[in-house]
């Protein structure tokens, strides 16, 4: 929370812009009471001020998918407080809910002694770059088998794809970011005729309705 404050990029959640607000009235109030004392060159403050509410605004439109043009239109500042972000990853970045609470897995370190405990080892699963997974696709033709892998290349963060069709099973092995099973969360949302069959780490298999 509060990560680059006056930049323009990215996505905040409800919560972060509901407190730039307050902290925005308060110094508002603050330098006002300051100025009305007599001190007018008080009243400069009020640029980065303006600059940080609008930068903070900006990323909370981006967080609904929304352009940061829209905070200017009249009360829609209630609809940023009280409305859920995308659940996923947009053109403006992570869901910044997911990125502030880890999401842990666990991997197992083996030990040659079977007398010592086994240990796991936990990684968040943000930190995951250039993971490969394996999507096994049943009941499959040329067609619809295209259909799935231009799904999988307008997902952001797949960096690249290769595949093999055979009778009607394809195979592609897809690298990517984060975990496999936010590839298959975000694979499921853009993409509808399929059923999951299984996700496990690094491996997903559908089959075609």
């Amino acid at each position: 929370m509060f990560k680059k404050t006056f930049s323009f990029d990215g996505r905040i959640r409800r919560t972060e812009y509901g407190i730039s607000i307050i902290i925005y009235f308060v110094l508002y109030t603050v330098i006002n009471e300051i100025i009305k004392e007599g001190n007018p060159g008080v009243s400069l403050a009020m640029i980065p001020m303006l600059w940080f509410i609008w930068a903070q605004g900006a990323k909370r439109c981006h967080d609904m998918d929304k352009n940061g043009w829209f905070q200017i239109i009249p009360f829609y500042v209630l609809w940023m407080l009280f409305i859920e972000g995308d659940s996923f990853l947009n053109k403006y970045g992570g869901n910044p809910k997911l990125e502030s609470t880890p999401q842990h897995n666990f991997s197992v370190v083996k030990s040659s002694d079977p007398e010592q405990l086994v240990i796991p080892v936990i990684y968040n699963d943000s930190t995951i770059r250039n993971n490969v997974t394996n999507m096994e696709v049943r009941n499959v033709n040329y067609s619809n088998f295209q259909d799935v892998l231009r799904h999988l290349r307008n997902i952001p963060f797949v960096k690249s794809l290769n595949n093999t069709l055979l009778d009607s099973t394809g195979s592609i092995v897809i690298t990517h970011d984060y975990t496999t099973q936010y590839l298959s969360n975000e694979f499921k949302k853009t993409i509808e005729g399929i059923n999951i069959l299984d996700v496990s780490d690094g491996n997903i298999i559908i089959k075609i309705k």
